[in-house]
């Protein structure tokens, strides 16, 4: 019976160590949120009025004209340059594609 009583020590000797080592330890990484993505259009949508972007609904017009296929989603990102658009993209024999562009509309007029 002295043996876990000896391991119990021997633990609680420990104890102070290893929380010291816990709380020293560097915090997890944080996500940087200069390359994020914003999902839900309404988070987004006072992003494009602060920013003055290009609206959704622009884009999808100027790509009709410029693009081959149809734009399936637009997603609004923030990129250390500034704001883009990711554009999935679908064309005529149903393969689909990824397109970034710059959130003004550059190279979509």
């Amino acid at each position: 019976m002295q043996r876990p009583i000896a391991i119990l020590g021997v633990l609680s000797a420990l104890l102070p160590a290893v929380l010291l080592a816990v709380s020293a330890a560097p915090a997890a990484a944080v996500p940087d949120v200069t390359d994020a993505c914003i999902a839900n259009w309404s988070d987004a949508a006072p992003i494009v009025a602060r920013e003055k972007l290009l609206a959704a609904r622009e884009i999808q017009r100027m790509s009709r004209r410029t693009l081959p296929g149809d734009v399936v989603r637009i997603t609004l990102c923030r990129e250390d340059a500034g704001y883009v658009y990711l554009l999935l993209l679908r064309d005529g024999k149903g393969r689909i594609s990824n397109l970034k562009i710059d959130a003004h509309g550059d190279g979509l007029r």
